[in-house]
This record gives C-alpha cells, sequence and structure tokens, in this order.
C-alpha cells in the first residue's frame, strides 16, 4: 500500500550544521496495517510523516501510495490519499470557524465548490451523527466556532476531519501528547474506532511504550533514521513493556529513551 525505497534527507547539507536524517531506507506497509511508531528523540519519526505527506521533500528516494509514485508530487496533491492528525489540536482544523464549516470543507476536499456552495443543508443530520458518535456532546455545537472547544474535542474533531474523504493513509503524529491522560485515553478510543470501521492504513508516532504495544498490529522501532525494531501478529500481541525494554536494551540504545518514554 505504502512503499517507501532508497530514501535519502539531509538538513543543512554541507554545513556545520549538517543532519543527516535518512541514508538509504526503506519501508513498506500493508493495506490495512495500523503501525506504532517510537522511538528515541531524532529518530527521524515526525521527518518520515512530513516526508510521506508531501510537507518536506525528500534528496532521493522512491514513495509510493497505492502503486503510484508521490515522490515529487507537491503536498496539496498527496493530501487527497493522505489523512493527518498533528499533536497540535488547533492544526488539524480552521479554529476561527464553525463546526459545520470545517466538516463541510472536508467533506467536499478534492471537489470543486464555490464559497456560497460549500454548506450542504441536507449533509447536516449525517454530520450530526458522526459528532454525536464521538460521545462528546459536539452534535449540538455544530454552529459553534471551533476555538471554543476544548483540546480533546478539537483533537476528535480532527480525526473526523482527517478520514471524511476517505483517504488511503491516515499519519498521526504523536495526536494524543498534548491531551490530559483522561482525554488522551478518549481520544485513543476513537482513534481505535474509527481506524476499525474504515480499515483505513495508519501510522502513528507515540512516545506512550504502553499505547504503542497495544494499538495496531505492527510497532517499528526507530534510531537515528533506522528501523531497528519491526514487530507485528502473533509477536506483537506478546509484547510486554518489559520484552520492549529489553529490546531496547538489546539495540543499544537505552541511554538515548527518555524519561516520559519509559515512565509513560
Amino acid at each position: 500500500m505504502l512503499k517507501i525505497q532508497a530514501l535519502h534527507k539531509v538538513f543543512n547539507e554541507n554545513t556545520i550544521n549538517e543532519n543527516k536524517v535518512f541514508s538509504n531506507f526503506s519501508l513498506e506497509v500493508n493495506k490495512g496495517d495500523f503501525i506504532s511508531i517510537i522511538g528515541s528523540n531524532g529518530a527521524g519519526k515526525s521527518t518520515l510523516l512530513n516526508i510521506i505527506s508531501g510537507n518536506i521533500q525528500c534528496d532521493d528516494g522512491i514513495i509510493k501510495i497505492n502503486g503510484e509514485d508521490v515522490s515529487n508530487k507537491d503536498e496539496y496533491k498527496r493530501s487527497k490519499m493522505i489523512g493527518r492528525v498533528f499533536q497540535d489540536p488547533s492544526l488539524g482544523v480552521a479554529p476561527n470557524m464553525t463546526l459545520l464549516e470545517n466538516l463541510s470543507l472536508a467533506d467536499n476536499k478534492g471537489k470543486k465548490f464555490g464559497l456560497t456552495l460549500g454548506i450542504n443543508k441536507k449533509r447536516i443530520p449525517y454530520y450530526e451523527k458522526l459528532l454525536k458518535e464521538l460521545d462528546l456532546g459536539l452534535e449540538d455545537k455544530l454552529y459553534n466556532k471551533v476555538n471554543l472547544l476544548s483540546g480533546g474535542q478539537r483533537q476528535a474533531l480532527s480525526m473526523l476531519i482527517a478520514v471524511m474523504s476517505k483517504p488511503k493513509l491516515l499519519l498521526l503524529d504523536e495526536h494524543t501528547a498534548a491531551l490530559d491522560p483522561k482525554t488522551s485515553l478518549k481520544i485513543m478510543e476513537i482513534t481505535e474506532r474509527i481506524v476499525k470501521e474504515t480499515n483505513i492504513t495508519t501510522m502513528m508516532i507515540t512516545h506512550n511504550l504502553k499505547q504503542a504495544i497495544k494499538t495496531g498490529n505492527r510497532l517499528i522501532m526507530m534510531h537515528r533514521g533506522k528501523i531497528l525494531i519491526d514487530v507485528k501478529g502473533k509477536e506483537k500481541e506478546e509484547l510486554t513493556t518489559e520484552k520492549l525494554m529489553n529490546l531496547f536494551k538489546d539495540a543499544n540504545i537505552n541511554d538515548d529513551l527518555s524519561d516520559r518514554s519509559l515512565l509513560a
């Protein structure tokens, strides 16, 4: 479904601040995979999602989504195939617009429409149904501006917006990290339900080891632009925090683990 071959990316090349993030990096993601991505700070996790989405261009390599080479496509062209939720709850929504306007924009993604035709009143019951399923009371706030919502409510709305146009790939960049523990659990429940119902291929960055173990069918651990651990299936199901920590130790990168990762 997603195929990355011989990816290269260097920032500030030929300067004192040169940072080689990826060198001959390859990854294959199967349709329906839900991959949790963990790793040390600076491992290249967010850069990888930025390159896949087109927010950052790679220096060399091939990126294919559903067999289509998107390596040189602009971000707005890739966005038809990719949904994304960021760590900041405000980045996936238009805060100064109402929930209805945000949902209408997402509903019309990739379609041609004028500003006067942006909101289809016949779709309002559908939007209310989607919001009600979140169980956050948002169905009664359809005409409220998004900036009046809590961080958790905005992140739940971002999840809906990210998948409304039925993208091929969903990218979650630490989308619960800015939330309190209770809200984070709620957003993860919503995430798992939406991914299961849509069967959308998903890549999720997290620093929460328990969350990474519990979520999805596959777990990848990155370090310095390389994949050191890739577990799936039964091996993933039998994974525990202790076993995962031992894998970190075996990879000789335990010193790079942050307290946040260890205690999550």
